[in-house]
C-alpha cells in the first residue's frame, strides 16, 4: 500500500503559520499545498488575536521587497512563523513590465471590481505588445515567498512559470493575465487549462514546491 503524502509527520503538532492575506480562499489554497504539517492562519485571525489592525503599503521595487514588507508587518505581532507572497507577470519585450505593478498596470481606480481591472490590465498589455513578433513575446509569471521562522530568520524563495503572450485572450478560467499567457507544450493559454493542471505548473506551485523541499 502506498504511503499517504505527509504520513510520516501526522503525529507531529503542526507549526502555526500566519499568511499575509485577508483572502480566506488563499489561506485554504496554501493549507492544501503545504499539508497537515502546517496550521495556516489568515491575517484576519492575527488581527483578532492581537487586537491590532494590520495593513501595509507595497512600496518595494521587487517582488521580494514587497513580500518582505508584508511578512515583517505580521511578524511584529506574533512569534509564530509567517509567510507572505508577491507575484506578477514579467514580459521581456517590455523590459520586465508590468512586473510588481501587474495588478494595477492599467491604473484603474481603487475599488474597481477585479474582473474589470483584470480586463483593463490585459488590454493595456496587448496594446503595448502590438506588432511584436511571437518569438519576442516571451514572458513569465513570478512568485516570491518570504518566510520568517519562529526564530526570526528570513528566507526568500522564488518560483516561475515560463510562457509567451498571445495576441488575443482565450479561455474562461483563471484570472489576471491567464487568458493571454500561452503555456509552452500545451497549445493553449493558462485560462484554458483545468484548475488541477494549472495548479501543478503555476509559479506559485513552483515556489511552494521549493519551500516544502527546504522546510518539510
Amino acid at each position: 500500500m502506498a504511503t499517504p503524502k505527509h504520513a510520516s509527520n501526522f503525529n507531529r503538532e503542526p507549526r502555526v503559520l500566519y499568511l499575509a492575506t485577508q483572502n480566506e480562499h488563499k489561506v485554504e489554497e496554501f493549507q492544501d499545498m503545504l499539508g497537515p504539517e502546517w496550521d495556516v492562519r489568515s491575517t484576519a485571525r492575527l488581527e483578532a488575536e492581537s487586537g491590532e489592525k494590520i495593513s501595509w503599503d507595497e512600496t518595494g521595487e521587487t517582488f521580494e521587497a514587497n513580500a518582505r514588507i508584508k511578512a515583517r508587518t505580521l511578524r511584529r505581532l506574533t512569534r509564530a512563523a509567517v509567510l507572505a507572497d508577491d507575484s506578477g507577470l514579467v514580459v521581456d519585450a517590455l523590459g520586465g513590465a508590468p512586473g510588481i505593478y501587474s495588478s494595477r498596470y492599467a491604473g484603474t481606480p481603487h475599488g474597481t471590481p477585479r474582473k474589470d481591472a483584470d480586463a483593463a490590465n490585459t488590454r493595456k498589455l496587448l496594446a503595448a505588445l502590438e506588432g511584436i513578433p511571437d518569438a519576442q513575446r516571451t514572458a513569465r509569471f513570478i512568485c516570491c515567498l518570504l518566510f520568517i521562522d519562529e526564530g526570526g530568520k528570513e528566507t526568500a524563495i522564488e518560483g516561475s512559470c515560463e510562457g509567451r503572450i498571445a495576441t488575443a485572450p482565450s479561455g474562461k478560467g483563471g484570472f489576471g493575465y491567464d487568458p493571454v499567457f500561452l503555456v509552452p507544450g500545451r497549445g493553449c493559454t493558462m485560462a484554458e487549462l483545468p484548475d488541477a493542471e494549472k495548479n501543478m505548473i503555476s509559479h506559485r506551485a513552483s515556489a511552494v514546491g521549493k519551500f516544502l523541499a527546504k522546510f518539510l
